[in-house]
């Protein structure tokens, strides 16, 4: 396999080796585990797809965007109590 070198901030490389080194691992690691882990906005939107196509086949729940809407506000207000 081919490595190459990313340039960050001084700050951010210290970042992810205080991460990478409470979690044992290499910053390599890190962001290897972070590309791999983490889905690009057409992966969501495809996950999102095939989960309202199980929805609607299972319950027959089809959201208009206005409870799209609702139920993004209040994820958004539930997170916000959280952090």
């Amino acid at each position: 396999m081919a490595h190459t070198t990313i340039k960050v901030e001084g700050a951010v490389r210290d970042r992810l080796a205080a991460l990478a080194a409470e979690k044992g691992t290499s910053i390599a690691q890190l962001v290897s585990d972070f590309a791999a882990h983490t889905p690009t906005e057409s992966e969501r939107a495809e996950r999102t797809a095939r989960t309202l196509a199980v929805l609607r086949e299972m319950s027959g729940y089809t959201p208009d965007p206005g409870q799209d809407q609702a139920a993004d506000a209040e994820l958004a207000r539930r997170l916000g109590d959280v952090a």
